[in-house]
């Protein structure tokens, strides 16, 4: 009787994991051609292990950089790692290497966070916790949260998450245990509840139509099966995140634009070396917020990085954009608005998605007519600004000054402010 007791607890605990759903979701959407003969004889771990062996016959147009992806998104992050043990691969000198690449090149890292955030809210069901979260879907929360973030990003380049009482490993911390608690909140939820909570009855997305234009012609035509997570969205077995591929979508779209367009987000002074040692960092990071090494975005050597960020952004970013939502629109200007807000700034919402479409290729015809004359002048002086300005070192050490001086100042807004908002 006891046995049957346990063994009927092991059985459910399988049939309730995310490995499980992963196989439910391919038995019950492809041919069992696909499958082996015997698979529905074999034990659940068997099952799992074998499709992670032969992902490419359910996705063959997947490249293999980002196929084994498919996985991550079943798989929760390691809540409960160590935070302070250093992982055996962890390069200390190379570390050091992408500390002083970040202090010599602020500007760039600042546009290039606001941008992978664009883009990784792409990924509806990667948004959906963040607006559940309910800390930055308005322009003044929205204001908080990003500022936050940012200096809490800041804080690791400057320091050493691993090292107990410091400012970045408390800010890791802090990152860790909000990643946690989104986790558990959304496994008390079925997937009606999640879809139902991130909706935005009223989302700002005056520029949606126009948008919609421009990425429709823009994006180019998709293969079957491209992006596996738009089957799932669809299915009961989708996967909750924060997930292992939430995670290394984050490194992703943080580390790409540096690997593929450096002149164009304004590094001109960075060897090769340099923009390893940056992703290398990356890999720490996650390493920290509990992403398995084999899902780490920063794993590898820098022509390994620099193709698979390439098939990250060919193959799932830019046709994710084709299916923009209110919600991508809405969220995305609750990020990149209130950086007005900040003193001698001007950053209009649309020279950042514009900008954002030229480094991805996207010819973005509608929106560029749809400027004013402000916004134009501003789309043009930022260009102007990174390709060119930032060549000078005398130029890059005063924005980096700017930007050390805006993240050193509080959240809180002024009267008028408040009443803008």
């Amino acid at each position: 009787m006891e046995d049957h007791f346990i063994m009927t607890s092991t059985n459910n605990k399988k049939e309730n994991s995310e490995e499980y759903k992963l196989v439910l979701l391919l038995k019950n959407t492809y041919d069992k051609r696909l499958f082996h003969n015997d698979f529905d004889t074999w034990t659940t771990e068997e099952q799992y292990s074998w499709i992670k062996e032969n992902l490419s016959k359910f996705y063959p147009n997947v490249p293999e950089t980002i196929r084994n992806y498919v996985p991550a998104l079943f798989l929760q992050p390691d809540f409960y790692r160590s935070s302070w043990e250093m992982p055996e691969w962890l390069d200390i000198n190379k570390y050091r290497r992408g500390q002083k690449f970040v202090r010599e090149n602020y500007v760039p890292i600042i546009i290039t966070k606001l941008l992978a955030i664009i883009h990784l809210y792409s990924f509806n069901d990667g948004l959906k916790p963040i607006i559940i979260g309910g800390h930055s879907h308005t322009i003044d929360l929205g204001f908080k949260r990003y500022f936050s973030t940012m200096k809490r990003i800041y804080s690791w380049y400057n320091g050493e998450p691993w090292v107990k009482g410091t400012e970045a490993y408390k800010n890791m911390q802090a990152a860790h245990k909000m990643h946690l608690i989104m986790r558990k909140k959304l496994c008390q939820m079925d997937n009606e509840q999640i879809d139902a909570m991130s909706k935005i009855v009223e989302p700002l997305c005056s520029d949606r139509e126009i948008l919609l234009k421009d990425f429709a012609m823009a994006c180019p035509f998709e293969k079957f099966g491209q992006r596996p997570y738009i089957m799932m969205s669809e299915s009961p077995y989708r996967p909750k995140g924060i997930n292992n591929m939430d995670i290394a979508g984050l490194q992703g779209t943080f580390v790409s634009m540096f690997l593929l367009r450096p002149q164009d987000i304004g590094v001109h002074n960075a060897t090769d070396q340099d923009i390893e040692a940056f992703c290398h960092m990356w890999r720490c990071y996650g390493y920290y917020l509990g992403l398995e090494d084999k899902y780490n975005f920063c794993r590898g050597n820098l022509k390994e990085l620099k193709q698979r960020a390439q098939d990250f952004y060919q193959y799932w970013i830019i046709p994710n954009l084709k299916n923009a939502t209110p919600e991508w629109e809405h969220m995305t200007r609750c990020l990149i608005e209130p950086m007005n807000f900040y003193p001698f700034l001007y950053m209009p919402y649309k020279i950042m998605i514009l900008f954002g479409s030229d480094l991805l290729n996207l010819n973005m015809p509608h929106l560029y007519r749809s400027l004013s004359y402000s916004e134009w002048i501003a789309y043009k002086v930022y260009k102007f600004i990174l390709q060119h300005a930032l060549k000078l070192s005398i130029i890059r050490e005063l924005f980096n000054k700017f930007i050390i001086h805006l993240l050193s100042k509080k959240t809180n807004h002024n009267p008028k402010q408040k009443a803008e908002l």
